[in-house]
């Protein structure tokens, strides 16, 4: 632990191997949940996620480091599917591919996440990806002002104070029509 950090009252990610060791754990736990089923396909990618895991707790002392490794997994994720379907800064793109390598509408992507295989997948998840129907459209609104009671409210009984106080005359009630 780094002893001013500990010293401050402030809680220091652990980044022993023994850490690690549990991390590893729940991160091939979620690696498998994603899908990958094959051990070798795991082990590849847990060599990968410890590099990112141990990079980010060595630069970010505070975080949880089961959360550190789960969410690096998921980083990585998404690293892959914008290097392989060179897709940058679109986010429809990027959770419509996220959806068909995860539903397990394209086969063998474990293998290719992994480094394992060459051959490139990308035709298959745009083959497999589902775009959203109908077409997204905005609709244009008129501009509404909201009265929140509670501000109407301040205003009735501030004046009714100011009444009371003999700052102001008491306003004649409110006139209404009798029906005919």
């Amino acid at each position: 632990m780094d002893s001013g950090l500990a010293m401050a009252g402030v809680a220091v990610a652990d980044r022993s191997p023994a850490a690690w060791a549990r991390v590893s754990e729940r991160v091939a736990l979620y690696l498998r949940a994603l899908g990958i089923e094959d051990p070798l396909h795991r082990e590849r990618l847990l060599v990968r996620v410890r590099q990112r895991w141990e990079a980010r707790v060595s630069a970010v002392p505070l975080e949880d480091p089961l959360e550190a490794g789960i969410e690096e997994a998921y980083a990585l994720l998404d690293t892959w599917l914008c290097a392989e379907l060179d897709i940058t800064g679109e986010l429809d793109a990027l959770f419509t591919a996220r959806a068909a390598v995860l539903s397990g509408a394209v086969p063998n992507w474990t293998a290719r996440f992994a480094g394992v295989s060459g051959e490139s997948i990308a035709a298959q998840v745009r083959a497999a990806g589902v775009q959203p129907e109908p077409e997204p459209a905005p609709l244009e609104m008129e501009p509404n002002t909201i009265n929140l009671c509670c501000h109407d409210l301040g205003r009735r009984i501030t004046g009714a104070l100011r009444v009371l106080a003999g700052h102001e005359p008491a306003a004649a009630p409110p006139r209404t029509e009798q029906p005919r």
